[in-house]
């Protein structure tokens, strides 16, 4: 069988996809295979829509997502010409009996999450509608990829700012109603797999994260998968360190560099960059140092004269840290990036004092690493406010400050309360995320002043947030009824607040509801 001619010889068939067959074929002028997708009937499909739709998804530049090079017609039928991502798909590797090592899960969840926020700030944004375990492979070294995201594209919204693919699988609830998709829909879809792959024994925090994803009212869900990613990080370290309060991580970096010019040619230039951006994510986000080291091995120090350090580092670390040899390397590596690259490239510079902290607080580098930490994030808050990236500093400080308290019970209410400083700074940063992200710092503003046991205040924080976003699921209101009962308040007022959390959607399904339900018995309820 061929197709488009005698140019693609059909090899074999690679299974079903959402609205057609998908087929693995050999291109006979480039010499190699190709998966490529049967969307339907010509005569009832516009060609020159679909070749308009095509031309957008052709801009993804995305390791997480499968990549689509053509668009033909050939026997009265449109096809779609994609890479070929060898592997297997989530759908036939996770079966019941199949449990994934914490590792694997933040990892695999965090990919994904960074492929659909890429897709949904294309411009157009790309709603994919059709996130299920089937369109989301595992490739032999690991990493997933996201294909089939053009199942739909003859079904495209008519409104031009948007690309809509209308679903099926893992569907939120109102498309199956056959409502107008959107990001929250996608969002939908996304906890639906994240509760698959995380199964039945849930690392702590996580249920809670894909309860927000699945929440009925779309209102409800996080607004963006990059929201959704910060929570899933914010998961893994609570699991890392066994603390009982949610801290803010270091976050934000979105590992996006500017390709420098060179005399490379251009492919070349985007292998290193890629290169160079998968091993930072997985050095600086998902702490698999074995694959930084992999990916950094590949990059070009002509280019990244930086890579040395973090391939000695990832070394180090992976192989059971050395703390002298840690600390030699990140003298170092300071001296070179405060000489060097601050004067090349102003946003690498950045990112390096970020990874550099990061090591500093999470690996024992000596006794005043809190402090080494704390002073280099601090000297470039100037920087990072003029280059977009003071709000990842003070996550950063923040973080920093919080373990500091933790490890040292002598300074840690000066500590906590110089980190509620920046979460209030934080919060009134005009560029603040979504409502999601600002609720999250209250509540970890309330944790620091319960920790303290400034039970008054943690309260008048619980009482601020629930007023300006009134039912919402993220508040910690178990907590505040904790203190509320604790504080010995008006049996009235802890009525109250009961009365407002049995309004809050989803309440029921928490961990902790049954057990407050029978402790209001005495209240009156």
């Amino acid at each position: 069988m061929y197709l488009c001619g005698n140019r693609y010889r059909v090899i074999g068939r690679l299974g079903e996809g959402g609205f057609g067959d998908v087929y693995l074929a050999e291109d006979r002028i480039l010499k190699k295979t190709w998966a490529i997708k049967d969307i339907g009937e010509s005569d009832r499909i516009s060609y020159s829509l679909v070749r308009s739709e095509v031309s957008v998804l052709a801009k993804v530049s995305h390791p997480g997502i499968v990549r689509i090079t053509d668009v033909f017609r050939s026997d009265g039928h449109i096809y779609i010409v994609m890479d070929h991502i060898k592997g297997m798909n989530l759908k036939e590797l996770m079966n019941p009996d199949r449990k994934l090592s914490e590792k694997m899960l933040f990892k695999w969840s965090a990919e994904l999450c960074d492929a659909i926020s890429y897709l949904h700030h294309m411009n157009p944004p790309v709603i994919l509608c059709d996130i299920k375990p089937q369109n989301i492979m595992v490739k032999p070294d690991g990493h997933i990829v996201l294909i089939d995201f053009g199942a739909a594209i003859p079904y495209a919204s008519d409104d031009k700012d948007e690309l809509s693919f209308i679903s099926r699988g893992y569907a939120s609830p109102e498309q199956l109603k056959g409502d107008r998709a959107d990001i929250k829909s996608d969002i939908y879809s996304l906890g639906k797999v994240l509760d698959l792959l995380s199964g039945k024994s849930k690392p702590f925090g996580f249920s809670a994260v894909i309860k927000r994803c699945t929440m009925k009212n779309p209102k409800l869900r996080y607004k963006s998968a990059k929201a959704v990613r910060r929570d899933i990080v914010i998961v893994r370290n609570l699991t890392r360190i066994a603390a009982a309060l949610i801290i803010f991580l270091i976050g934000g970096c979105m590992l996006l560099f500017k390709a420098r010019e060179g005399a490379l040619d251009i492919n070349e230039q985007s292998r290193i960059r890629q290169a160079y951006e998968q091993g930072l994510m997985c050095f600086y986000e998902l702490d698999d140092y074995e694959a930084a080291g992999r990916y950094l091995a590949e990059v070009s120090e002509n280019e990244y004269p930086e890579a040395k350090y973090y391939i000695e580092l990832s070394s180090l670390i992976s192989g059971g840290d050395d703390s002298g040899k840690l600390a030699d390397i990140l003298k170092s590596f300071e001296s070179f990036n405060e000489d060097t690259i601050s004067k090349e490239d102003p946003v690498r510079y950045i990112k390096n004092v970020f990874c550099i902290a990061k090591v500093y607080i999470s690996y024992d580098t000596g006794g005043d690493r809190f402090d080494k930490a704390f002073a280099i994030v601090s000297r470039i808050l100037g920087k990072c406010e003029k280059s977009g990236y003071r709000e990842d500093a003070l996550k950063l400080i923040i973080n920093i400050l919080i373990l500091q308290g933790r490890s040292d019970e002598s300074i840690r209410t000066r500590c906590y309360h110089e980190a509620i400083g920046y979460i209030e700074e934080l919060i009134s940063l005009p560029e603040s995320e979504d409502d999601a992200s600002v609720i999250a710092r209250y509540m970890d503003e309330a944790s620091l002043y319960t920790e303290l046991g400034e039970n008054e205040k943690a309260i008048e924080v619980y009482e601020n947030t629930e007023s300006l976003f009134p039912y919402d699921p993220g508040i910690r209101y178990f907590a505040h009824l904790s203190l509320l009962i604790q504080s010995g308040a008006d049996a009235s007022e802890i009525r109250s607040l009961w009365d407002a959390i049995e309004k809050v959607e989803g309440i029921e399904t928490d961990s902790n509801y049954e057990k407050m339900k029978e402790r209001m018995e005495g209240y009156g309820g």
